[in-house]
C-alpha cells in the first residue's frame, strides 16, 4: 500500500461542469483500481491524497500527470503506508467553502487523527489559498457633509 500527495493548478478551461466530470471519472476509475483518497479544490488549485496498491497507484498518477486539466503537478509526499487513511472514499471531494466541515470529515474518516504528512500538506495548501493576493481598490474619497450649517 502506498500514498501519493500532490498539488496542481487547474487548467483555465476547468469550469464547474468540467470539475464535476473530472471528479466522476476519478471516482469510477479509483473504484475499478481499488484506490482511495480525497481531492481538494481551492482557488484554481488541487490537492489530492491518493492511496492504493503501488503499481495501480503509479498508473493512476501517470494519467493525472498527463491530464490537461492539471498543470504544474508537484508531488509533496510519496511513501509506503500500512493501511489506507480513507478506505471508504474512492474519491471524496471538498472545496474551500466549509473548511471546518472538511477537516471534521477527514479527521473522522481517518479514525480521529490525520497522518502527519496529510495534515502538513493540508495546512500548507489552505495557507497558500488564504495568502493569495487580493485585488485592492480603495474606496473613493467623499467629503463628509458639515455637521452644522455654519462654517467654523
Amino acid at each position: 500500500m502506498r500514498r501519493i500527495i500532490y498539488q496542481s493548478r487547474a487548467g483555465s478551461e476547468l469550469d464547474r461542469a468540467e470539475l464535476f466530470r473530472l471528479l466522476y471519472q476519478a471516482r469510477v476509475a479509483n473504484e475499478e483500481r481499488g484506490l482511495t483518497g480525497v481531492l481538494l479544490h481551492s482557488q484554481g488549485r488541487f490537492l489530492q491524497v491518493l492511496e492504493g496498491r503501488t503499481w495501480k497507484l503509479f498508473a493512476a498518477f501517470e494519467k493525472i500527470r498527463q491530464d490537461p486539466r492539471h498543470h504544474e503537478v508537484e508531488v509533496l509526499f510519496e511513501r509506503s503506508i500500512p493501511e489506507a487513511t480513507f478506505p471508504a472514499w474512492p474519491m471524496r471531494y471538498f472545496d474551500d467553502h466549509d473548511v471546518g466541515k472538511m477537516l471534521n470529515c477527514m479527521t473522522s474518516a481517518a479514525g480521529g487523527a490525520l497522518p502527519r504528512a496529510i495534515e502538513e500538506a493540508l495546512c500548507e495548501f489552505l495557507a497558500q489559498g488564504s495568502t493569495a493576493p487580493q485585488p485592492f481598490s480603495p474606496l473613493p474619497l467623499v467629503a463628509a457633509p458639515p455637521s452644522s450649517p455654519r462654517p467654523c
